[in-house]
């Protein structure tokens, strides 16, 4: 995984867009076409701390 914060001038197009009520996620085509299920958490105060895990369909999920 990994973490972009400058998204100036780039094309976002082919990202799924997902909300959260602290941050602006995209998710690329080729992961959305891989996880059946995923959970986004966060923690922390000042310093955020983001959690994701994706769910494959086989019964565990992936933490990431």
């Amino acid at each position: 995984m990994s973490v972009d914060t400058n998204t100036k001038n780039k094309n976002l197009a082919p990202y799924r867009r997902l909300r959260h009520e602290d941050f602006k996620i995209l998710v690329t085509p080729h992961l959305v076409g891989l996880a059946t299920a995923m959970r986004i958490d966060t923690k922390g105060g000042f310093r955020k701390k983001l959690t994701v895990e994706f769910d494959d369909g086989t019964g565990g999920a992936c933490a990431i």
